[in-house]
C-alpha cells in the first residue's frame, strides 16, 4: 500500500498572494506536485547530473562549524529582512520618488483621462504613474534574492565542510534548487505583475470618484498614511516579504537537517 502523499501548510508566498486574488487559495498543497511541475525537461538534466554527485561527498568533516552554518544564517537572514523593511517602510519618503498627489493630477491631466475616465487616456495614465513603483518593487526584490542567494553560497561551503550526510543533503538542496531554477524564475517574474494589476484597479477606483473639477486636494488622502497608495505598497511588501520569508524556512529546514546529521553521526546514530 502507497504511504499517503504529505500536505504542506499555505507558504508564505500563497499567503500573501491571497490578497490579491478573487479566489481564495486552498488551505494545503502537494510538496511533491509542486516540485514536479517546477522541473521542466531542462531541470529533469540538470536535476541527473547533480545527483550523479551525491556519492563523491567527503564522508569526514569538521563538526564544530555546525553552530557557525547557524549563526551565519540567523545574522544574513536578519540583515536581508531589515534591509527589506527599511526600504518599504520609507517607500513614500522623497528618496524613492514615487507618485504624490500633485504629480498623479499633473499625469492625469496630461493624458486626459479626467475627461475621459477610460480607455487609453486612463491606461496612459496608470502606466506612468506605475513606472516608479514597479521601479522600486522589482529593486528590492532583486536586491533581496541576490543577497539570499549570496547567503545560500556562503552556507554550502559550511555544511559541506561537515562531510558525510550534511554535505549530501546541501547538494540534494543544491540540485533541486537548479533543478527548478527555470520555473521558479518565471514565478518571481509574475510579482510585479500582480502588484501592477492591483494597483491599476485602485487607481480605476479614485478615478471613477473625482468630482468634475479634480484637484491635488481631492487625491490627497489616496495618497495619505492611510490611503489606497500606501494600501498598495504593504501588498507589495507582502510578496516580496513572501519570497524572502519562504527562502529563510527553506534555509533553516536545510541548516537544521544538516547540523541534525551532524550530531547524529556524533553520537553514532545513522
Amino acid at each position: 500500500m502507497n504511504a499517503p502523499v504529505p500536505r504542506l501548510d499555505l507558504g508564505p508566498l500563497a499567503a500573501a498572494v491571497e490578497g490579491f486574488s478573487p479566489e481564495p487559495a486552498a488551505g494545503e498543497v502537494d510538496p511533491t506536485a509542486v516540485l514536479a511541475d517546477l522541473i521542466d525537461l531542462r531541470g529533469g538534466v540538470v536535476l541527473a547530473e547533480r545527483l550523479a554527485l551525491l556519492d563523491e561527498v567527503q564522508e569526514t568533516g569538521d563538526p564544530s562549524l555546525a553552530p557557525q552554518a547557524r549563526r551565519r544564517l540567523s545574522e544574513g537572514v536578519g540583515e536581508i529582512e531589515r534591509r527589506l523593511h527599511d526600504a518599504f517602510d520609507n517607500a513614500l519618503k522623497p528618496r524613492y520618488r514615487l507618485p504624490t498627489a500633485h504629480r498623479a493630477l499633473l499625469i492625469l491631466q496630461q493624458s486626459g483621462a479626467l475627461e475621459a475616465r477610460k480607455g487609453a487616456p486612463l491606461r496612459s495614465a496608470i502606466r506612468n504613474l506605475w513606472a516608479p513603483i514597479n521601479e522600486f518593487v522589482e529593486l528590492n526584490l532583486k536586491r533581496s534574492r541576490f543577497a539570499l542567494a549570496e547567503l545560500r553560497a556562503a552556507l554550502g561551503e559550511d555544511l559541506r565542510a561537515l562531510g558525510g550526510d550534511a554535505a549530501r543533503l546541501e547538494r540534494l538542496d543544491a540540485a533541486l534548487e537548479a533543478a527548478t531554477k527555470h520555473e521558479v524564475e518565471r514565478l518571481f517574474r509574475r510579482i510585479p505583475q500582480a502588484c501592477e494589476a492591483s494597483f491599476d484597479a485602485a487607481l480605476r477606483r479614485a478615478v471613477a470618484a473625482l468630482p468634475a473639477e479634480a484637484t491635488a486636494a481631492d487625491l490627497a488622502e489616496g495618497f495619505s498614511a492611510w490611503g489606497w497608495l500606501p494600501d498598495e505598497i504593504e501588498r507589495a511588501r507582502g510578496l516580496v516579504g513572501g519570497v524572502v520569508t519562504r527562502e529563510r524556512r527553506r534555509l533553516e529546514a536545510l541548516v537544521e537537517a544538516a547540523c541534525d546529521a551532524v550530531a547524529r553521526r556524533g553520537s553514532g546514530l545513522r
